[in-house]
């Protein structure tokens, strides 16, 4: 099993077991950004469906989006990693692995998020997966665009998702 430690952070596929403080997580923990399209907060059922989706991704295609635990609390803080999700963007988006980061709201501007996107992007980038990644952003998720940018993904389009403005960003290693 894959698993990666940061000074504050582990990072590790989901599991089953976390359905509880994973569902908190997405219930409460997370709280959307203003004028940003969001799906959190999720309800138990479609936290459950996520949790499921991301145990089978591991499964599928060797890798999948992390669960991020606080070290010190073994609080779930976050969700990092990589997704083939599908989302009906085109080939030039939806063929090649998708970067996504979710970090509880109360954590915002202490670096968690770089910090598990640094280890999720190092390791993927060392896996040899994909020399291509892309992420979809809302236009107006300031924290979210400081994050790709200091990645090193750079815009290739704008669409719509969900009947939503966002921007495609692509990163090629």
């Amino acid at each position: 099993m894959t698993r990666l430690a940061t000074a504050r952070l582990v990072l590790r596929p989901h599991a089953i077991s976390d359905e509880a403080l994973y569902c908190a997580f997405w219930g409460a923990a997370v709280r959307p950004i203003e004028g940003v399209a969001s799906i959190a907060p999720l309800d138990p059922e479609l936290a459950f469906a996520r949790l499921l989706r991301f145990i089978g991704h591991w499964s599928v295609f060797g890798f999948g989006p992390f669960v991020v635990e606080e070290l010190a609390t073994g609080r779930i803080v976050g969700e990092v990693g990589f997704a083939h999700m599908r989302r009906g963007n085109g080939a030039d988006f939806d063929g090649v692995p998708e970067a996504m980061w979710k970090i509880d709201g109360q954590l915002t501007g202490k670096g968690v998020a770089t910090e598990a996107v640094a280890a999720a992007t190092g390791w993927f980038d060392e896996s040899g997966i994909s020399q291509r990644t892309v992420c979809m952003i809302d236009a107006l998720n300031t924290p979210s665009l400081a994050i790709a940018a200091r990645f090193g993904f750079r815009p290739f389009r704008e669409t719509l998702f969900r009947n939503n403005p966002v921007r495609l960003f692509e990163r090629i290693v």
